[in-house]
């Protein structure tokens, strides 16, 4: 019940994400600034046109790039959604009809505004000996991740060619080799205790499957080789099918 309470309540903000974004729309031609998470907007005769430059995988090593990807992403399809609601006898009729690509609408929105705080944070400088190199790398991808997940948007608003797709997964694979010698250690830099995380997998001696096998043994089922029940209900079950096999 709670979980489904969770899922009512975040389908709920989405919606209102949405709706925001198709009044923001609707007021691109009125000549007013606009300022914060949707600034972006601002720029959409740009984003309707561009077209990404990306030729090789290590050009989506470039923030600016990446950015822009997300940017176009959302703005096209923040302005496809208001056409087709403007469509509609109504509004609501049209976000109730829509609400599918709303909701998409709305994900591409906020997965840009994750992406470009994140980019905007490295612009910092950030205190550590090598701890800004490894916060780009997971930048880099995070940002990829999405990509390559929500590619059918990316593609089908243009935002990005089919080949450009295909050198996000070769950029991603280079970026997780990279990763991979450190990936131990960037999990245990957020100090998660034993304890805490309740479970043998991810303990901090790494002595995992010695343990994961002692915990196994305490289970009651394990008390004995033979389980309980075992004798009285289920072998009589199964001579009764072998005999009845032979016959």
């Amino acid at each position: 019940m709670w979980n489904l309470a969770n899922i009512i309540l975040a389908l709920s903000s989405v919606i209102w994400v949405a709706r925001f974004l198709v009044k923001t729309v609707a007021q691109l031609g009125s000549g007013k600034k606009l300022v914060g998470t949707t600034s972006y907007m601002g720029r959409i005769e740009h984003l309707m046109q561009c077209r990404c430059d990306v030729q090789r995988a290590e050009d989506w090593s470039k923030p600016s790039v990446i950015l822009e990807a997300f940017e176009t992403r959302a703005a096209r399809m923040n302005v496809a959604c208001a056409q087709n609601v403007s469509k509609m006898p109504n509004p609501e009729e049209g976000f109730s009809e829509l609400s599918t690509d709303l909701v998409e609408a709305a994900v591409a929105h906020c997965q840009l505004i994750v992406v470009s705080k994140f980019i905007e944070k490295l612009q910092q400088d950030i205190a550590g000996k090598g701890v800004k190199e490894q916060l780009q790398l997971l930048c880099g991808i995070y940002a990829l991740s999405l990509i390559h997940k929500h590619q059918g948007d990316f593609l089908s608003t243009g935002s990005i060619t089919a080949k450009q797709a295909s050198l996000v997964n070769d950029q991603l694979r280079s970026y997780n080799a990279q990763l991979r010698p450190n990936a131990v250690a960037l999990v245990d830099a957020f100090n998660y205790t034993d304890h805490y995380l309740g479970s043998v997998l991810g303990r901090y001696d790494g002595n995992v499957y010695p343990k994961l096998y002692e915990e196994a043994w305490k289970d009651p089922l394990n008390d004995s080789v033979v389980p309980d029940g075992y004798h009285e209900y289920i072998y009589p079950m199964l001579k009764q099918q072998l005999r009845t096999a032979r016959l």
